[in-house]
Formats: structure tokens, C-alpha cells, sequence
């Protein structure tokens, strides 16, 4: 058995397409799919919670785990997506969620959703940034 020496690297070629439109139709992120996404994992893990704040980080972190898994099975391949998720307690008083990013706008989107109970407010953000 002789040494065939380190593998080969994998070279790619250049495929040109510097849009989503051109894997077709369905590669581009729209943010009402994503949205209505994030509202079926608020609704369905957040329903029956109540406010723990040693257990809210790790809510929060299970929540965007979640959120992140179900965006992807929408296929959006040629997208990185971060996903950003704020719990906390209500009781009375208000609150503001402002983000800023520095993207492509005929590329890249974002989709937000908000859900409340009696007891808390969660606010979950997805932010989907094409990549050649």
C-alpha cells in the first residue's frame, strides 16, 4: 500500500448567478413565510409559559433554535440567517426593539413577529443575507 499524499483540494467554478431569482423563484426570502414561521414556534412553545427568569436565556436560546431549524426546512439555501429572540416579563411597562443592519436591498430581508401573554412578551427577528 503506497501513500497517495494529502487529498486534493476541491476547486469550484464560478457559477455567475449573483442573485437568488437565479435558483429560481423560490430561493428568494420572503419575509411573510418566515413570519408566519415565527408565529407558529411562538404560539406553540410560549402558549402555557410562564416568566422564569433563570430559565429565560435558555427559552430564548430554544426558541431562536427552533425559529433557525423551521426557516431553513423553507429552503432557502444560498441565505445565512441569524435569528434573534427578546423574552421577558410584563408587567406593565413598555418597551422598543429597534435594529440596524448594513445590507443588500435588493437581496437581503428580515421578518419580525411578536407574541404576549399575561405574563410575558416575546419579540423574535430573522434576519436572511444572501451570500454568492
Amino acid at each position: 500500500m503506497g501513500d497517495l499524499g494529502p487529498p486534493k483540494e476541491l476547486v469550484y467554478e464560478n457559477t455567475y448567478i449573483t442573485s437568488p431569482e437565479g435558483y429560481g423563484k423560490d430561493q428568494v426570502f420572503q419575509s411573510s413565510k418566515v413570519r408566519s414561521v415565527i408565529k407558529e414556534v411562538l404560539q406553540s412553545m410560549l402558549a402555557q409559559l410562564e416568566y422564569d427568569p433563570l430559565k429565560a436565556a435558555q427559552t430564548a436560546k430554544e426558541l431562536s433554535d427552533q425559529v433557525k431549524d423551521r426557516v431553513k426546512e423553507l429552503g432557502y439555501a444560498r441565505y445565512k440567517l441569524l435569528v434573534q429572540v427578546t423574552i421577558g416579563e410584563k408587567k406593565g411597562q413598555g418597551i422598543r426593539l429597534a435594529s440596524r443592519c448594513m445590507w443588500d436591498t435588493s437581496t437581503d430581508n428580515c421578518a419580525s413577529e411578536s407574541f404576549e401573554t399575561e405574563a410575558i412578551f416575546c419579540v423574535a427577528q430573522v434576519y436572511g443575507l444572501y451570500f454568492e
